[in-house]
């Protein structure tokens, strides 16, 4: 990722934007997310489009770009956990977001490669990881340098598995135009996630006396 992150867009100067867009939302679902204690974060599925591989391509091969999605969907993840750590914290959500370290280990002594999890169960993998609920991202950054037309920038899309009924209870996505000379993916899919972070369906809840 750090190879990546240093890449710059070779694209026209401009205004940055960042749009958000409701995908899905379960009736009532309110009466799941109450009864999440804990989360986990899973690692994000990153890609890359075809035309930035081509442009930022300096002799490397297909493995090597899989790698650098591997990589880039880890620092996503803990971009989430941090992000979502402090947020769940000041609103007082009420539950326990697990450590995006012991989400992996748990991964890994299951045998589950990260680049199987877009295939599992979301239910099978909460269950697993012996929480109530897992958040899913990906992340696909667009650049076509050779047309000023076409969408320049990355989408992150965010979804929430109730481990209980094994249902995605809430989705959406955010897309990050690219429009200055120095951003970055890493800067791009921060912002979305920001975004996203936000657009969870929790809500603040009463302390105790």
């Amino acid at each position: 990722m750090k190879k990546i992150i240093g890449i710059t867009f070779i694209i026209a100067l401009g205004m940055f934007s960042c749009q958000t867009q409701q995908k899905l939302a379960v009736d009532n679902i309110s009466q799941y997310t109450q009864t999440h204690q804990r989360i986990a974060i899973l690692p994000f599925k990153v890609t890359f489009s075809e035309a930035y591989k081509a442009m930022s391509q300096r002799g490397r091969k297909q493995d090597d770009w899989k790698e650098q999605e591997r990589v880039a969907g880890l620092d996503l993840q803990k971009s989430t956990f941090e992000i979502l750590s402090k947020r769940a914290l000041k609103k007082n959500f009420g539950f326990t977001l697990q450590d995006f370290l012991t989400t992996n280990k748990t991964l890994q002594a299951e045998n589950i490669r990260f680049s199987e999890l877009a295939s599992i169960g979301k239910g099978q993998l909460a269950r697993l990881l012996g929480v109530d609920a897992v958040i899913w991202g990906e992340t696909e950054m667009e650049m076509d340098p050779a047309g000023w037309r076409n969408r320049n920038g990355i989408e992150t899309t965010l979804a929430l598995f109730d481990a209980k009924s094994e249902q995605k209870i809430w989705q959406q996505s955010s897309f990050a135009d690219a429009m200055r000379r120095f951003d970055t993916p890493q800067s791009l899919a921060q912002n979305t996630i920001q975004n996203l972070v936000t657009a969870l369906p929790y809500k603040k809840q009463a302390k105790e006396d």
